[in-house]
């Protein structure tokens, strides 16, 4: 409740504000008066902000100046100059873009230094001589100075290392008397489930930085000698305990009891009072056993934009508050609680903000409690500098947060410069009203009412965290999820910063971490309903954690042909009923299996590691994969049931065929597509992941599938698993695994239904306009997450000259690489895990010998003497065309190719057959839409990491030697429809067309011959034909024409679009109706493909007499009409990207054998009139990731 006191403190406060802003006026300076009006258009002009962002963000990447004048001038071009430009600036753009852009050399030095001196009054340049003259003059002044080197995380240990060693330096200097200090820059490896590791290592760094402080003394200029201050500053909210516990904890030991130190709080997080009283106890408690006060910073925090883009991404709530009332009654009651006077005594603090009714608050708090010496203003260097003078001459000492950047070191800078202008030019924000802001002015009374509200909130604020995750105790809804809410969002991973989260992962290696002395799980088959045990040949499942002791940790069965046999005639018959269930009863049954699988994490997390050696991080994405595909299969799958004149049912018996390097997702989701489209299951998992499977079958049979529903079969690939896959009654596999396992199959049986995810050579293009820090960042995950084994990892580098010649970057790779630490996943400090087997085959080979021109700019080693552990492998110098640049691996192993420019790069990518994923790292959008339009791979993704996919925000699923069968993405909307049948049984609904088509032009001018009697003995075919035009039409429209994305994620775009497959041959049968053959043909055209008409050499029927009247003419115009023997078309398979058939009876044996050995597609289901389905048959699908955000800010987008 508000009292007299509290009003009285305010309208002090008010008038404190209006003199200070008032004696600021009276102190501007002349020059700052030009500075503050065009800091005062910018400020107020987001489209200049954004044009600045973006010219800082891209003028520095390339040292090449031609590139970089192309790239200015490109974005001036696009943007136009800024408005807040003073008239010589203006001038000086103008003759940049007609005459300096012509010879760089000379202007884009200029403009850069002009850029970087612009930058100055906000960033101290960090040369020595310049930094100690501007401290010394700060000094002389009267003005203290906290040194912060400006950057980001690092990426290495030996960058974190070079990173401390500068910060001793610093303190070491007589001129520095405090420093700020970012846990991320002394330790690369921070790691939020690794807790107590991490404090541990940050605590070593952190105690010879404070040994360093305590052994050196700042004379000011009163003759005071005080020692060197440290300062924590606060990052993300992941890094909150983190920070806090190194802090305190360090500050523990004895040799720092008399040692100060500071920490900063954020006020924009609602955890940070109940932090500030936890920390203010523990200093009461340290001053009264004769320790040293500490220091807190309270400000507001400036890095809401990138909290905003994690919560989008993770969907997770938001770790600050929403609106700015909460954030500044906040930092009210922040600083009333530290202004205590018995809080004080224990605990300085720094009063952080530019915002005078802030400010001003804090000073008459203080001295209504009398302790005007407990604390200190503090202001960013060159922000508002008359505000400071005048704050100054009426209460004395202000620090100023001083931000430093050498010339070489300006590229830090960015991140930095980014966040100020979006923190300055928020709505609310004081600052964006500071240049030229008058008392009593519209913007003066809007900004005491914004104050005047937070003063009276100031208890009413909530101070509870809003991130509340917790896997120990989660209760969910009895209804929730796709098949109750009709919308599908993905599930949140665990949230690895929240304490509760890391205790629920030490119960997880508590329960899965087995010893040589524990009994094996022992996992049955399970046939018919039946678990069997006995009298079959038994495996085990080792932990490739402990190797080379040997734990086994659960011994399996292998199943016979018998058990083939008799699992295929339980699926076939389903006695259960599955397959006759409704579309919605079956999705009723898996959102219980999805819920069961939540319930679940934990064990499948545990049973991963212990199987696979798969690391808990890795683990946990996987688990959320499996739930959104049991969410999101059922749910699309209506798709296609609710189609009114579709009949769509089940193909009838599935196998599903999983691989070992995702053993939870992967499997769950063909198990959840398959059940989803009405099909019985006959799982037969991956040999080395046989626990993980059970573990996952047990809990989709606890939420109520049958066992005869699912039945699940470990057995040899090699004789059971091929005789299941060879068993015809079998109606289609699916499988996930290498590209040759996958040929086996289809060799084995031509007319197999498969659909199959295989390999890739995955690459990543880093140009000379690539953000070079973030590009390293995102290749060492995606090349050495998992080991290297995820089938979409990079295992490419391509890099264009200048980066690959500059052997800072390399320096930096390799160091990232060596840093990333591996071992057993039991131990929660490593990142990398272990390899499924010891390197064999091609990866040994590629992990011990080099090609002519390769060197190792990191060679692998083996860890701990367990063979399935190794260090990452980095090789320069891969060749065109080599081993190297053409093998899949599968291991931790990278090579780095040079090129000349992006078309080159591009041409090595696709050199090497396979298609699954694809990146490139440029922040130049010109360079983007190049790449998108020319790379042949099935996922691209933009400025991030080529891992990770998830489902229906990046469906997956590739093309050319990366997929078997038709290449409909896994966790797209289409994947259930390959496992169902489509029966006909009217003509479809068509909305409204919005654009005019020569076929729908034709198929108008048809149906009116129709209705006048013309065309009578094909009115029944060409009134289909008019019909499923018109569909596909539609459908072109609504679905395969247009780019989607389903999320609309800030910061990140995800789009699913469909692509023409090329050329498509139509294969006329002489079982063929006309229908059969227009309709195909109308698709290929409606899908943007090339159509061949491929008629057998001795076929003469009405159907091709029809293509070569009028009305054939119109509807083969632009298309080849060849007349071919079966051998002249299975020839054609080399130019031809898909040949379709009527109808699978209709497709000769010869054909489909000849189709299989080359991994080749045919289509060959009934042809429908619904678009809908239709025309999947003539396009491939891609998904584009473009994480486009800037450390948070949205460019271009922020506009819209």
């Amino acid at each position: 409740m508000k009292t007299a006191m509290d009003d009285s403190l305010q309208n002090e406060a008010i008038k404190l504000a209006e003199a200070w802003q008032n004696r600021a006026d009276a102190l501007l300076k002349s020059e700052e008066k030009q500075s503050q009006k065009q800091i005062k258009h910018l400020l107020t002009h987001p489209e200049d902000k954004i044009t600045l962002t973006q010219m800082i963000d891209q003028s520095f990447r390339s040292e090449n100046y031609r590139r970089v004048a192309d790239q200015v001038t490109s974005l001036l071009k696009r943007r136009g100059i800024p408005g807040f430009f003073s008239p010589t600036e203006k001038i000086l753009m103008h003759l940049f873009l007609n005459v300096g852009r012509l010879i760089p050399g000379i202007s884009v030095p200029k403009m850069i230094e002009k850029m970087r001196a612009d930058s100055n009054r906000a960033i101290i340049p960090g040369e020595s001589d310049v930094l100690l003259g501007h401290l010394q003059k700060r000094k002389s002044q009267g003005i203290r100075m906290n040194i912060n080197h400006l950057g980001e995380a690092v990426l290495g240990e030996e960058e974190a290392r070079h990173r401390l060693q500068t910060y001793i330096d610093d303190l070491k200097n007589p001129s520095i008397e405090y420093i700020s200090v970012k846990i991320s820059t002394i330790y690369s490896q921070i790691q939020s489930l690794a807790f107590e590791h991490t404090v541990s290592v940050l605590m070593e760094r952190l105690a010879k930085l404070y040994r360093t402080a305590a052994a050196h003394e700042f004379e000011r200029p009163d003759g005071q000698r005080v020692p060197k201050f440290v300062n924590l500053d606060m990052e993300e909210y992941r890094d909150l305990d983190i920070t806090t516990a190194a802090f305190t904890r360090t500050l523990d030991q004895d040799e720092f009891k008399h040692h100060g130190a500071g920490i900063v709080l954020q006020a924009y997080l609602p955890d940070s009072f109940a932090i500030q009283q936890t920390l203010t106890t523990w200093a009461r408690e340290r001053v009264a056993n004769g320790g040293a006060p500490i220091k807190i910073r309270i400000v507001k925090g400036a890095n809401l934009e990138m909290e905003l883009v994690e919560s989008a991404l993770f969907n997770w709530p938001l770790a600050t508050y929403d609106n700015k009332r909460d954030v500044d009654a906040n930092y009210k009651r922040m600083v009333h609680f530290g202004m205590q006077p018995d809080n004080m005594q224990a605990v300085h603090l720094g009063i952080a903000s530019h915002n005078l009714f802030e400010l001003a608050y804090a000073y008459k708090l203080a001295e209504r409690n009398q302790v005007t010496d407990g604390f200190s203003f503090e202001m960013l260097e060159g922000m508002a500098n008359h505000v400071r003078r005048a704050i100054s001459e009426m209460t004395g000492e202000v620090l100023l947060y001083a931000p430093v950047a050498a010339r070489e070191e300006f590229i830090n800078a960015i991140a930095y410069l980014v966040r100020r202008l979006d923190e300055n030019t928020g709505e609310e924000n004081f600052l964006r009203y500071s240049p030229d802001l008058k008392t009593g002015s519209e913007e003066w009374c809007f900004l005491q009412k914004q104050f005047e509200a937070a003063c009276v909130h100031r208890d009413q604020a909530p101070s509870t965290p809003n991130r509340i995750q917790d896997r120990n105790q989660e209760v969910f809804p009895d209804k929730m999820g796709t098949c109750y809410e009709r919308e599908f969002n993905n599930e949140p991973d665990t949230d690895w910063s929240l304490a509760a989260n890391r205790q629920w992962a030490e119960a997880i290696r508590e329960k899965w971490q087995k010893t040589a002395e524990d009994a094996p799980i022992q996992i049955p088959l399970v046939i018919g309903n039946e678990e069997i045990l006995e009298d079959r040949d038994t495996r085990t499942c080792l932990d490739p954690n402990q190797m080379p002791v040997e734990v086994t940790v659960a011994s399996y069965r292998l199943a016979t042909t018998e058990d083939a046999d008799r699992a295929v005639a339980v699926a076939q018959k389903d006695p259960d009923g599955w397959r006759r269930l409704s579309a919605a009863e079956r999705h009723q049954a898996l959102a219980r299996v999805a819920m069961e699988l939540r319930h679940a994490r934990g064990d499948l997390i545990g049973a991963a590691a212990a199987n696979t050696g798969k690391v808990f991080t890795e683990a946990d994405v996987e688990v959320s994969e499996a739930i959104d595909f049991a969410e999101y299969y059922p749910y699309s799958t209506r798709t296609f049931t609710g189609l009114e004149n579709i009949r769509a049912t089940g193909k009838g018996v599935g196998a599903v065929i999983s691989p070992w390097n995702f053993p939870i997702a992967i499997p769950c989701g063909g198990i959840m597509a398959s059940l989803a489209a009405g099909n019985t299951v006959i799982f037969k998992p991956a040999s080395d992941a046989v626990l993980v499977a059970w573990t996952l079958c047990q809990a989709i049979w606890r939420a109520g599938i049958s066992r005869n529903t699912l039945q699940f079969l470990p057995c040899s690939g090699g004789s059971t698993g091929a005789h299941l896959i060879g068993h015809d009654d079998v109606d289609f596999v699916i499988l996930t695994g290498g590209t040759e396992t996958g040929m086996a199959m289809l060799s084995q049986k031509p007319t197999i239904h498969l659909s199959a995810e295989t390999g890739g050579k995955n690459a990543t293009i880093v140009t000379a306009m690539a953000d070079r820090d973030q590009a390293i960042k995102n290749v060492i995950y995606s090349a050495f997450g998992n080991s290297g084994q995820k089938c979409s990892a990079t295992s490419l580098l391509i890099l264009e000259r200048e980066i690959y010649d500059d052997e800072n970057f390399k320096r930096q790779l390799a160091d990232a690489a060596r840093s990333f630490k591996v071992g057993s996943a039991w131990n929660f400090t490593n990142k990398m895990g272990a390899l499924i087997h010891p390197p064999k085959g091609d990866l040994k080979k590629a992990m011990t010998s080099l090609e002519p021109g390769e060197s190792w700019a990191l060679p692998p080693e083996m860890v701990d003497n367990n063979p399935h552990m190794w260090t990452p492998g980095i090789k320069y110098g891969v060749q065109p065309g080599s081993f190297t640049h053409n093998t899949e691996f599968f291991g931790a192993l990278l090579g780095v190719m040079p090129t000349d420019n992006l078309d080159a790069a591009i041409e090595l990518v696709n050199m090497t057959g396979f298609g699954l994923t694809s990146g490139i790292e440029s922040l130049d959008p010109r360079e983007q839409a190049i790449w998108k339009e020319k790379i042949r791979a099935g996922n691209l993704y933009i400025n991030r990491g080529t891992t990770g996919a998830i489902t229906l925000r990046q469906p997956f699923g590739g093309m050319g030697k990366s997929a078997l069968g038709p290449a409909i993405k896994a966790g797209g909307p289409n994947y259930v429809s390959q496992f169902m049948c489509f029966e006909e049984n009217g003509f479809p609904a068509v909305g409204p067309l919005e654009q005019e088509h020569a076929l729908l032009r034709m198929a108008l001018e048809w149906r009116r011959k129709l209705l006048w009697g013309h065309l009578g003995e094909f009115q029944d075919d060409l009134t289909k034909t008019i019909r499923a035009i018109k569909s596909y039409l539609y459908h072109a429209e609504q679905e395969f024409g247009r780019e989607k994305d389903y999320f609309h994620l800030r910061g990140q775009d995800n789009i699913h679009r469909y692509q023409p497959l090329g050329t498509v041959a139509i294969r006329l049968h002489p079982d063929d109706s006309l229908f059969d053959a227009l309709a195909r043909l109308a698709a290929a055209r409606i899908a943007g493909n090339v159509p061949v008409v491929s008629i057998p050499t001795d076929l003469d029927n009405a159907v091709t007499g029809f293509l070569s009247t009028v009305e054939g003419r119109q509807i083969t115009l632009g298309a080849l009409i060849r007349r071919q023997s079966d051998e002249e078309l299975t020839a054609s398979m080399a130019v031809v990207q898909r040949i379709r058939y009527a109808a699978p009876d209709r497709v000769p044996a010869a054909v489909l054998a000849a189709a299989a050995q080359k991994g080749y597609y045919i289509a060959r289901s009934p042809v429908l009139m619904e678009g809908r389905i239709e025309l999947l048959h003539y396009c491939q699908n891609q998904s584009i990731c473009d994480t486009y955000h800037r450390y948070g800010n949205l460019g271009d987008r922020s506009e819209l």
